[in-house]
């Protein structure tokens, strides 16, 4: 019983000390300004999606078949193509399950590496576009890779500060724990005295 109050008292310090900004360990990192509530979150993710969904109509217009067979390109440029499309679409799903669950730090993971890996893929089939391709689509994909980068740094502020938190909260409660089980420890052994 006592052991099942402790564990709750663990959590409710953990869900008080949620609302409270932890301070850091490192002076050198400034201190979190505190997570983003969800609709910020959602309004990040949003702009992502946005920028991404004008990343089709311009792969679309890509022909990365015709760069190798008319101007000597690398086939690498087709993986990279079809990889391009494939990351867009995972990158899709993975945000909106994140719009669903914006405090989830495995899911901020997931979305946000799969948004650098996207990046990566459209840098070099940026190259590739740039050279092989015609320059009014290679500008507007280069534009929108650019425009993209502020966009993807706040969503990294926002799963550092998710993490922080995180990290903070488990903090707080393991120490609770501790000094539940330190309770629960003296009382058993008062209550050992007290029977001799």
């Amino acid at each position: 019983m006592i052991a099942r109050l402790c564990v709750l008292c663990g959590f409710v310090f953990a869900a008080q000390a949620q609302q409270q900004t932890p301070a850091p360990a490192n002076p050198l990192i400034p201190k979190p300004a505190g997570i983003d509530n969800a609709w910020t979150v959602r309004a990040i993710l949003d702009e992502l999606l946005k920028d991404n969904e004008k990343l089709e109509p311009l792969l679309a217009q890509m022909n990365p078949q015709q760069w190798v067979a008319q101007k000597g390109a690398s086939e690498v440029y087709i993986q990279q193509w079809q990889t391009e499309r494939t990351q867009l679409q995972e990158f899709t799903a993975a945000a909106k399950l994140l719009g669903q669950k914006t405090e989830s730090l495995s899911l901020a993971l997931d979305a946000y590496f799969r948004l650098e890996a996207l990046e990566f893929t459209s840098r070099s089939l940026e190259e590739a576009v740039t050279r092989y391709g015609d320059r009014f689509t290679a500008d507007q994909f280069n534009g929108l890779i650019a425009r993209n980068f502020s966009r993807r740094e706040r969503f990294r502020d926002y799963i550092r500060d998710l993490a922080a938190s995180s990290e903070q909260n488990f903090k707080l409660a393991d120490e609770e724990a501790q000094r539940c089980r330190g309770m629960i420890s003296k009382d058993a052994g008062k209550r050992a005295k007290s029977t001799k």
